[in-house]
């Protein structure tokens, strides 16, 4: 009896342990899947980001066609608009071409995803945060760069900057 009530407690730990929180799921789902479809910023499916990131990226791809038809009427057409180059969502210019979870922390309706990401061509790999908020259904709302690699802390950073430097002209 003593050796049946053991291996029911350890079987009861085995499952429980094994068991995947629903919440999680959805998060790795999530950032999978926006890490691995997107690229471009400009064309991302905007239902995995929340309405303030959505909304960042559609004032800065605003901005950029006005730039570029204000240009094609200038006395210098063949000028280069204002534009966003380069990977927004990741600390590497040249942007990653895997990705591996490390970690996902939840509080409330905010979740903290790790990544490690990595660029074979440069030899590079490297951890980032992914920030998500849960609406109705978990959401990107900002990637936080890896200290010390960029000027800018996040991508939302680097969308604002480019938004507040048109503003000031």
């Amino acid at each position: 009896m003593k050796a049946f009530l053991i291996l029911i407690a350890g079987l009861l730990i085995f499952l429980l342990s094994n068991c995947s929180d629903p919440s999680k799921e959805e998060i790795k789902t999530v950032v999978n899947t926006f890490f691995k479809s997107r690229k471009d910023f400009r064309d991302i499916d905007k239902n995995l980001m929340t309405t303030s990131l959505s909304s960042l990226i559609e004032k800065t791809v605003a901005i950029e066609i006005a730039d570029g038809e204000r240009i094609k009427k200038s006395e210098y057409p063949t000028d280069k608009p204002m534009c966003i180059e380069g990977d927004i969502f990741s600390s590497l210019y040249e942007g990653q071409d895997s990705l591996k979870i490390i970690d996902i922390k939840t509080e409330d309706n905010k979740a903290t995803v790790t990544i490690e990401l990595t660029n074979t061509l440069f030899k590079q790999s490297w951890e980032d945060k992914v920030i998500l908020i849960k609406d109705s259904t978990w959401k990107i709302d900002n990637v936080i760069f890896k200290a010390g690699n960029m000027e800018t802390k996040s991508t939302k950073d680097v969308l604002t900057r480019f938004i507040n430097s048109i503003d000031k002209q």
